[in-house]
């Protein structure tokens, strides 16, 4: 019965590391495609707000060059679209600076960086684009020096959080039989 107990100990123990460590490794590969949808989101937002200021510059015949100033030229026409505009702006601004912060980092870093960045959200811009990339994330078996990096770190804390479960498991066993006169 003993020798069955520890089997059971063991490979669940086994289990919970590998399934932290496999979990881990994945760090990287969802940070590349939390940068890429990122990316895409900014890019999309840049690709609106030239077409927006483009029109902008033909219907009111506004001069301006810089957004700033084709914000300013066409507050006095349209203030409504001037504000969306504005916001637009940074909203494209936000999404470029965390995707420059995310890949501009070292790249051990980079997931880290990522999450930190998503986490910091007072504008709520990332939120949407997080949850969308983590529906869409396929796991992959990343052999990269930085997966299997996370790989180490997620195997040595699933070992940590075994080791943990039984030892409770194992105090809370001694209490129950000495609790019944067993020692």
């Amino acid at each position: 019965m003993r020798l069955i107990g520890r089997w059971l100990s063991h490979g669940l123990g086994l289990a919970l590391a590998l399934f932290c460590g496999v979990l881990a490794m994945q760090a990287p590969a969802f940070t590349h495609a939390y940068a890429s949808a990122l990316l895409q989101v900014a890019s999309d937002a840049r690709r609106d707000i030239d077409q927006r200021e483009d029109s902008a510059r033909r219907y009111y015949g506004i001069a301006a060059e810089d957004e700033a100033g084709v914000v300013v030229a066409l507050q006095a026409h349209e203030p409504s679209n001037a504000e969306t505009l504005a916001h637009s702006i940074a909203h494209a601004s936000r999404l470029g600076a965390a995707y420059a912060r995310i890949t501009q980092s070292p790249l051990l870093l980079q997931p880290l960086t990522a999450f930190a960045d998503a986490w910091n959200d007072p504008e709520g811009d990332k939120a949407a684009i997080w949850k969308l990339s983590w529906q869409s994330f396929t796991p992959q078996l990343d052999l990269g020096f930085a997966a299997l990096l996370y790989g180490f770190g997620g195997l040595m804390l699933g070992a940590l959080a075994a080791e943990l479960v039984a030892a409770v498991t194992m105090k809370a066993k001694r209490r129950r039989l000495a609790l019944h006169g067993y020692s």
